[in-house]
């Protein structure tokens, strides 16, 4: 499976496409972080800060974190997923992820 030339092309014309979808995997990563108070120290290990869930720009502090250096191993397939559920969802794009597109390919 790849992606054509023509999805490529729509997709890079999304704007911030990647962060929509890195926003997507931190509100999921905070629901974790709600009931397991391991993820929850992981996740203030990761970013350098403790964590307020009360705090308004949490998402966004931590959608900077996540695009500047990727938080976990295994981050990448939840950020594929996320962008493409959000394609497929918002803008009708069938996008195949780097994984799907190089299944001889071990990604983190």
């Amino acid at each position: 499976m790849k992606n054509s030339d023509e999805t490529i092309k729509r997709v890079n014309e999304i704007p911030d496409i990647d962060k929509k979808a890195t926003e997507k995997v931190v509100k999921q990563d905070l629901e974790k972080a709600k009931d397991s108070s391991d993820f929850k120290k992981y996740l203030e290990e990761c970013i350098g800060k403790k964590i307020d869930f009360n705090d308004d720009q949490l998402v966004t502090k931590l959608v900077e974190k996540y695009m500047e250096v990727p938080p976990y191993m295994g981050y990448c397939h939840l950020l594929w997923a996320a962008k493409k559920e959000i394609l497929k969802k918002d803008y009708n794009i069938d996008w195949y992820t780097p994984a799907e597109e190089n299944p001889a390919i071990l990604y983190d």
